[in-house]
């Protein structure tokens, strides 16, 4: 892992800090979705000061265990802040030594699809999680600029949803899926690759993962590649199986802070609360 200069730690605090983005909070019409962003702008912030604590010098001591001393958040949430931030670091290590393969890759794989315009339609699972990425050039000069962009998607997700009419929040569904995620990543073998899955375990994930909910992002790209470069390049192997086992982390850390949340869904800007038996309700 090369060491962030003090400039890189900075600008990435900044971005941290940055969001969700401001255009989002424009659009939030009612006191859920207001509250919703102003929530997840001050957990951001949180997330930067423990951020530059760390990495960056500009903050003394530890803010967070200062925030956990004086009752403000939570044990789970602190360890919570504290496994974010190392997952960041990782991902920011793993695009910035990857980005040139995954700019050659785009390239290649945009050029297919404008020779070939139903390229990603032979399999459909490929279509819907890569083919959004590919309706353009590789918009990104810089790793910096992927490393934002992925950001921006992981923060920005959870205020369009409440933007939707009507969107469902599986929450129970997701900590099952994330946990079988997790064992996955613990275990990844020396190569990088995913060690094999039972079939009754792919089942109960594919069931688990509410697929009309995933989508594409960059940062699923990134992996995507990574997990075929990492074959024959020691670099980005080691990198790549260091951020999965950090992810692996912070997905225990999640899974143990949301055993009590429940699922519910967004209607008309308000959180409507699932059912016990895992509906929800509709005014």
């Amino acid at each position: 892992m090369s060491p962030m200069t003090p400039d890189e730690s900075e600008k990435i605090a900044q971005l941290i800090a940055s969001l969700p983005s401001d255009r989002l909070l424009e659009k939030c019409q009612t006191p859920q979705q207001q509250a919703e962003w102003h929530n997840s702008r001050t957990n951001q912030q949180m997330i930067a000061d423990c951020w530059q604590a760390k990495f960056s010098g500009r903050l003394l001591g530890d803010p967070i265990a200062d925030a956990l001393e004086q009752g403000k958040i939570s044990p789970q949430k602190h360890d919570l802040i504290n496994s974010r931030v190392n997952l960041y670091r990782e991902q920011w290590q793993l695009i910035k030594i990857a980005h040139p393969h995954l700019q050659a890759w785009h390239q290649a794989l945009y050029q297919q699809t404008q020779k070939h315009p139903r390229f990603f339609h032979v399999l459909p699972f490929w279509h819907k999680l890569l083919s959004p990425g590919f309706k353009t050039p590789y918009p990104f000069t810089t790793p910096g600029e992927l490393f934002s962009k992925t950001l921006e998607e992981e923060v920005n997700a959870p205020i369009e949803w409440s933007l939707q009419a009507y969107y469902v929040v599986p929450v129970k569904k997701w900590r099952t899926a994330t946990g079988l995620l997790k064992e996955q990543f613990e275990n990844l073998n020396e190569d990088g690759s995913y060690p094999e899955v039972k079939p009754s375990t792919g089942d109960k994930l594919k069931n688990q993962i509410v697929y009309d909910k995933v989508t594409f992002s960059w940062l699923g790209f990134t992996l995507f590649v990574c997990q075929f470069v990492a074959v024959k390049n020691p670099g980005i192997r080691q990198q790549y199986i260091a951020f999965h086992r950090t992810l692996a982390e912070y997905y225990k850390m999640g899974i143990r802070a949301s055993r009590s949340v429940r699922g519910f869904a967004w209607w008309k800007g308000e959180q409507v609360p699932t059912t016990q038996h895992g509906g929800t309700y509709r005014k």
